[in-house]
């Protein structure tokens, strides 16, 4: 079940219950969604996390207009699938895991993703990101290799 909530008035956000801990926020299509526990009351978390969320959203309109003054750069689909192969070697040897593959393809929610087996697969449309990004998502992914869920231990490997 979904239902949408402001928490100010140009802020509209989508609230989900899922079989989670602890409310997270996703942001897709432009859209912030924040997911609380299934027997969670959305007034109360909300109440609760008002700072937070309010800080998040911050970030992301904060990012979204300073993303709207970059000139990204062009580099050719080798030149980024070279940057990330790099990217991917040196993460690999600073977390001391091994990954298998990378795969490039076009895709619509995700920047990348790792599966069990250690296969990257990462979205071509970052080739237009700045490095420190591009850097930061296989950095992310890599760090699957040691935890898969997005739990206290995988954002302890993120700082």
């Amino acid at each position: 079940m979904a239902m949408e909530i402001f928490i100010q008035p140009d802020h509209k956000y989508r609230v989900e219950f899922r079989r989670v801990k602890e409310p997270f926020l996703e942001f897709k299509s432009n859209q912030m969604t924040l997911i609380i526990p299934e027997a969670a009351n959305p007034d109360e978390a909300v109440q609760k996390h008002i700072e937070w969320i309010g800080q998040v959203h911050t970030s992301i309109m904060h990012a979204l207009h300073e993303a709207e003054k970059m000139d990204l750069g062009k580099r050719t689909q080798e030149e980024f699938r070279l940057l990330v192969w790099g990217f991917a070697e040196k993460c690999s040897e600073e977390l001391g895991v091994d990954f298998y593959k990378i795969k490039f393809k076009k895709m619509d929610e995700k920047w990348a993703s790792c599966d069990t087996h250690g296969n990257l697969t990462v979205n071509t449309l970052m080739k237009r990101l700045p490095d420190n990004l591009i850097e930061y998502v296989i950095f992310h992914e890599i760090v699957h290799r040691k935890e898969m869920n997005h739990g206290k231990n995988f954002w302890k490997y993120m700082r």
